[in-house]
């Protein structure tokens, strides 16, 4: 057999490859390669959310994204033999003896196993098209990410969403904005029942306006101001909040469900979503896993703890494998 170069490679360097780098390296002694288009590990929380507070990360009460990213890849990265920043997986194709051949921008790798944890790649906020959209191309009303919170600071904001996303943004918030709104469709939260507990104290003490139940119709910027129009599900009449800003927390849509090839070696694809085994993370196609918010099995849930969980599977599935041979 010729020569091969890693028995993992890891596509992708958010919070689930990060993980999946110290699983495979330390704890299971495979020699492993982490591959991220960005220039920088973190994905998601370094690029969307980079100053947002997270919760429920096991050891930290609360601790910023980019903080929480920082102290994860001075844990993970030093146990992979090669970080490969900056490069993008342009396809991954099988070869004869079995061993994945991984062709980036700069060049091919071979690895004996693949784990995917490329994220929602491609995506697109979601905004109902039932919106009607009065705004300028290059307006900032719409907001979708927590790049600066300055730019919130002192201004009439508005959230649309009712899950952890949402209730995150309108707690941060109410602590630097001069108005929080939050706008819900439903009746109840979707999101941990401890955080329901929060948004209603702030609620209840003024700090944040609850609409809920009501529909967002349309968005409008004039020399006026800016305004967002709902109404209740119950009401006839709509109501005009002036506001400097909005938040969609709508999730986000992916435009491309992953790299190329990977349809072609018959990686079984749901909803843009990569399917996983629950009980290894492999995917329809052996050798190939797949963890993070780029796969979807029964009871999914896309937040920390579950990257982490998917991560040492993946990991303890490949050495099982690698030891049986």
């Amino acid at each position: 057999m010729a020569h091969r170069d890693y028995d993992v490679v890891i596509v992708g360097a958010g919070v689930a490859g990060l993980y999946a780098s110290y699983c495979c390296g330390f704890l299971s002694a495979l020699r492993v390669c982490v591959i991220e288009s960005m220039a920088i590990p973190g994905g998601q929380c370094e690029t969307l959310y980079p100053r947002k507070t997270m919760y429920g990360v096991p050891g930290f009460p609360d601790i910023l994204a980019r903080d929480y990213i920082s102290i994860l890849s001075a844990q993970c990265l030093p146990h992979a033999a090669m970080t490969l920043f900056g490069q993008k997986v342009d396809g991954i194709s099988r070869l004869e003896d079995g061993f994945f051949k991984i062709d980036t921008d700069h060049g091919s790798i071979i690895s004996r196993f693949i784990i995917l944890a490329t994220g929602i790649g491609d995506a697109v906020p979601n905004i109902p098209s039932s919106i009607s959209l009065k705004i300028e191309a290059d307006s900032d009303f719409i907001q979708h990410y927590c790049i600066n919170m300055n730019l919130f600071t002192g201004k009439r904001i508005v959230i649309a969403g009712g899950g952890d996303s949402a209730v995150d943004f309108a707690t941060e918030l109410s602590m630097i904005a001069k108005k929080v709104v939050l706008v819900h469709r439903r009746a109840d939260f979707s999101c941990e029942p401890a955080k329901v507990s929060i948004i209603n104290g702030l609620a209840n003490s003024g700090k944040i306006l609850l609409k809920m139940n009501y529909d967002i119709l349309a968005l409008e910027e004039s020399d006026t101001g800016r305004y967002v129009r709902i109404r209740g599900r119950n009401d006839t009449a709509p109501e005009e909040i002036e506001a400097d800003h909005i938040i969609f927390c709508y999730g986000f849509s992916a435009r491309q469900s992953t790299i190329h090839g990977i349809k072609e070696m018959g990686i079984q694809i749901k909803n843009c979503l990569i399917e996983v085994k629950m009980e290894n993370m492999e995917t329809s196609v052996r050798d190939c896993y797949a963890i993070g918010d780029a796969i979807t099995y029964p009871g999914k849930k896309k937040n920390v703890v579950p990257c982490l969980f998917e991560a040492d599977r993946a990991a303890r599935a490949i050495r099982d494998k690698i030891g049986q041979a």
